[in-house]
């Protein structure tokens, strides 16, 4: 009779567990547990310089992709846009359906106001109750530390693995260590010019992947604003996308080329139009790469915002024949000693807002137009989008012109060089072109 009754008791037991579950085929969920091991945080430069761009997670067991939504993660200060699973630890891989890998990518945010001062607030009011102003050739400028970078996340939500294991909502974790996007990419080196008495340049270099030197390669020659003036070798990179932008994949699929960005520790040029020994020294350092790698001495191009385009100016007035075109960006020149740019290929850009950039540049290209040179010019909205701005920018470009020009309606001084490098279609040109 015992016996009977207990297996007619465990029989009930099991039916009504069934029905709880709804069938018998239902199994008990594990409690959760902590699935994260490690946190990785990514870096990207925009147009106002570097900033936390994703956040990687790496999980103890594959995750599976249906688990994950970025309601379960959230970034303090931050908006966390796309959250997907991945084999790998790559921001902008391919999504799969199982991983150990989580990337949350997060909203951009709206580009600021920015830029390191040439001078610090101090050196700035007693220079200009003297009457001087902007910054002095040979100076060590404001340097500024690196900013460094750091990501805190949590996971909010359920996050499942591949074998049924349930990962639960964790505390704030902080990353152990950040990725730099294409900063990554660059070499460091120190140039010692012995044309000018062991005098060093430092700079950032990028070589193409699978470089080949069989092959003849493009080189683009960045040069970084006064407030940039710095003894960290990396400052050039991290401000804005002056040297980064012509080394992202899509851009170096269809051009494959170097890209050299010098980091200054002095102001080599002011507004009184004078230049420091560092203007040949670059020269020098770019006769010297040629020696080093294949680079075509045909299809080297150089830009620069401010300071570096005033340089970049300086250059194509001083060395006519030793660039195929110039990208000049928020910068100004003596109109009385251009007249070699009339010759040359030129996109410059400035905006409305700008009180230096956009007086001396239209003096130096209405100069050249009486001279006889064509100059194509164009307005755009600085709220337009980018796309907006590259249309009207591709439908500039004529056949029989040189020389091209545009101006942001509004827009200041730096906000030239926050969008200027995002201009494909003046990019494009410029590889075009060719001595």
């Amino acid at each position: 009779m015992f016996k009977r009754n207990t297996v007619r008791n465990l029989a009930m037991v099991l039916v009504s567990l069934a029905i709880a579950c709804g069938g018998l085929n239902c199994r008990a969920e594990a409690a959760p547990v902590p699935g994260i091991r490690d946190v990785e945080a990514v870096t990207e430069v925009f147009g106002d310089g570097e900033n936390l761009s994703a956040i990687i997670l790496s999980y103890e067991k594959p995750v599976k992709a249906t688990s994950v939504s970025v309601k379960d993660f959230a970034v303090p200060e931050r908006t966390v846009q796309r959250a997907y699973v991945s084999a790998l630890p790559e921001k902008g891989g391919k999504a799969e359906k199982t991983g150990s890998y989580v990337v949350l990518e997060l909203a951009p945010l709206p580009l600021a106001e920015q830029g390191m001062e040439a001078h610090s607030a101090e050196d700035r009011k007693e220079r200009e109750a003297k009457g001087f102003h902007g910054p002095v050739l040979g100076s060590s400028g404001n340097p500024q530390p690196l900013k460094t970078f750091a990501a805190e996340v949590a996971q909010t939500g359920i996050v499942k693995a591949v074998d049924g294991t349930v990962f639960g909502p964790t505390g704030t974790l902080v990353s152990s260590r950040t990725r730099q996007l294409l900063i990554e990419n660059f070499i460091q080196g120190n140039y010692t010019d012995s044309q000018q008495n062991d005098a060093k340049l430092q700079y950032n270099l990028y070589v193409p992947a699978n470089y080949d030197p069989q092959q003849s390669y493009p080189l683009v020659l960045f040069m970084h604003d006064a407030g940039v003036v710095s003894p960290e070798v990396k400052a050039t990179l991290c401000q804005g996308r002056g040297a980064v932008a012509w080394t992202t994949a899509a851009w170096q699929a269809e051009h494959p080329c170097f890209v050299l960005a010098p980091q200054y520790d002095t102001v080599i040029v002011d507004d009184n139009y004078q230049y420091g020994p560092e203007l040949d020294r670059t020269i020098h350092l770019i006769e010297n790469l040629k020696e080093k790698y294949s680079i075509d001495p045909k299809r080297i191009y150089n830009t620069g915002q401010s300071m570096g385009g005033m340089t970049s100016i300086a250059m194509d007035v001083k060395y006519p024949d030793f660039f195929a075109a110039s990208y000049l960006v928020a910068c100004k020149w003596n109109a009385a000693v251009t007249a070699p740019l009339g010759q040359q290929n030129i996109w410059a850009v400035a905006a409305e807002g700008d009180p230096g950039a956009a007086p001396s540049m239209a003096e130096i290209l209405g100069n050249l137009e009486k001279d006889g040179a064509r100059v194509e010019r164009q307005t755009v909205d600085a709220n337009d989008s980018q796309e907006k701005v590259n249309e009207k920018a591709a439908g500039l470009i004529r056949p029989d012109c040189h020389i091209y020009y545009t101006l942001y309606t509004g827009g200041s001084h730096r906000y030239t060089w926050q969008h200027a490098y995002d201009m494909l279609p003046a990019m494009e040109w410029l590889f075009r072109q060719s001595r």
